[in-house]
């Protein structure tokens, strides 16, 4: 995972969110319940936790003190009330094969800032990986 991080810039999941819709009839909100998880796993690290753990605090109201702890409580809130929305969990349950991956981390990097504006910059070997991740 990258290291650098910035507050501003490109929002990191739905740049990916983007490309995927433009490749396959899913709509955003399907594609971000599938993505967002598996980013926020993907960028959970000593530096993200404190803020996704706010997120879980403040969205879910979990209450575990240790942040790394609270983080990983938040991203199973967001699946399981993903999945309380009947959402499909991965990208085969929404009809997106992994045959275009690469294209589609490519094309992830290059029509947005994730690479250099991003909250955690993602290359295209990271968004790979959350794609991956999401089959």
């Amino acid at each position: 995972m990258p290291s650098k991080q910035t507050a501003a810039g490109a929002v990191d999941i739905l740049s990916i969110e983007h490309v995927i819709s433009a490749y396959y009839d899913i709509t955003h909100g399907v594609g971000l319940a599938v993505l967002t998880p598996a980013w926020m796993s993907y960028v959970l690290s000593d530096t993200t936790a404190p803020r996704l753990a706010r997120f879980a605090r403040e969205v879910f109201g979990v209450e575990e003190a240790d942040n790394r702890k609270a983080a990983e409580l938040g991203i199973q809130k967001v699946r399981a009330f993903n999945q309380s929305l009947e959402m499909p969990a991965t990208l085969s349950e929404a009809g997106v094969p992994e045959d275009l991956f690469d294209e589609m981390a490519s094309e992830a990097v290059r029509t947005s800032a994730i690479a250099s504006r991003a909250y955690v910059k993602l290359d295209i070997s990271d968004v790979k990986q959350i794609l991956l991740s999401c089959r």
